[in-house]
């Protein structure tokens, strides 16, 4: 009996045991857990990220430029300022150089093609580089003037004045003009501003320069660039010429304008470009330092001839009674009028048969001529008409 107690206690903790339930593991729950984690993690990672992003641009665009007034992030406003006052100062250089610059027109003679004689008008710029009491000098290109029956010579946007071509150096493409300051006042021009011209020595490649003159015949412009080469050997029109290449655009009519550099002084006279639909952006220059020897040395050589006479126009002595005319104040002695016998009060009234109106016209005619050339004059002497020759001296 015993026995079979105990049997049935063991069966009945056995079955107890076996019934006993496990919990099984739920499969969904774990990948959604999994899921929800990564997703926080990569939250957290955005969160981080923006925190850092907005702490750099907190730093960088408020606490630098507040606290620390010598930092990178000011030098952008300071380069700033500096190309603003570049600009500036380019636009006052500008203002300052171009009225030493002239607008010069030529008048050429050619034949059309039913072989008609025609005049042909052309463009060019012109420097002024020195005056005296009676003359202002003009340095240009020779090919701007070569063959020209005429020349005018604009100021400052004013009329043209006639000009006299004191001396020509065709070899290297340079020459001199000279205008009356007598003619320039009657045209309302009373102050006339010499360039001033500078040693190209100094110059470097990619140092900035400005090109001023009479681009395409409607008055002085300017273009800005840089120097591309210091020295450079080329052949113009059969001819040699050492030059600067500049990137500052030099176009039909800049020819013989001036290259300045940012002082505001002349380093080069523009002379031409090349003419390419492959190329851009390559002008020439004569240098300072190869023009401004050539220039003294044509002043120099110049040796005018001279009329020896001081005169007035005729019209504006006192009871005059001639509306035309130079009347000689004064005479030289042993110059050329006093040679020929011409004397104070003859009014002079024709040169070579060229009528002469006044005492301005005079002295641009004789200009014309060299020493040792003979001349006919016409003069009025106590109300008689007279001619007269004269040898014209130095």
């Amino acid at each position: 009996m015993e026995d079979i107690h105990n049997k049935n206690n063991f069966e009945n903790n056995q079955q107890h045991f076996f019934e006993e339930k496990v919990k099984k593991e739920n499969k969904f729950l774990k990948v959604i857990s999994s899921l929800t984690l990564r997703l926080i993690c990569i939250f957290g990672c955005f969160v981080i990220g923006m925190g850092l992003s907005f702490s750099y641009t907190l730093i960088k665009d408020i606490f630098i430029p507040k606290f620390a007034n010598n930092s990178v992030v000011k030098s952008v406003d300071t380069q700033d300022l500096e190309i603003q006052n570049v600009s500036n100062d380019i636009s006052s250089i500008i203002e300052d150089v171009k009225h030493s610059i002239v607008a010069i027109t030529t008048i050429t003679e050619t034949q059309d093609f039913f072989n008609n004689k025609i005049n042909l008008k052309e463009s060019g710029s012109g420097i002024i580089f020195h005056k005296t009491a009676t003359e202002v000098y003009i340095v240009t290109n020779n090919h701007i003037i070569e063959n020209s029956k005429a020349i005018g010579v604009a100021i400052e946007d004013n009329e043209p004045i006639y000009a006299d071509v004191v001396a020509k150096d065709p070899n290297n493409d340079l020459a001199i003009l000279s205008v009356s300051y007598d003619e320039l006042k009657k045209n309302g021009i009373d102050e006339i501003k010499v360039a001033r011209f500078a040693s190209s020595s100094n110059i470097v490649e990619g140092d900035y320069v400005i090109a001023i003159g009479n681009a395409l015949g409607e008055g002085n412009t300017a273009t800005f660039g840089m120097i591309s080469a210091t020295s450079r050997d080329v052949i113009i029109e059969n001819r040699k010429l050492n030059v600067l290449q500049t990137t500052a655009a030099i176009n039909p009519g800049n020819s013989g304008g001036a290259l300045i550099n940012l002082n505001g002084e002349v380093i080069g006279i523009n002379t031409a470009k090349i003419e390419d639909n492959d190329v851009e952006g390559i002008g020439y220059s004569i240098s300072s330092n190869v023009a401004m020897p050539l220039i003294e040395q044509m002043m120099n050589n110049t040796n005018p001839a001279s009329l020896g006479v001081e005169v007035t126009d005729a019209s504006s002595y006192p009871n005059s009674n001639y509306k035309m005319g130079a009347l000689i104040v004064k005479i030289k002695e042993n110059g050329s009028a006093h040679k020929a016998g011409l004397m104070p009060y003859d009014i002079i009234t024709s040169v070579n048969e060229t009528p002469i109106l006044n005492s301005s016209q005079l002295v641009q005619e004789i200009k014309k001529y060299s020493p040792k050339d003979t001349i006919n004059l016409t003069i009025i002497r106590n109300g008689e008409v007279t001619p007269i020759k004269v040898k014209l001296l130095p």
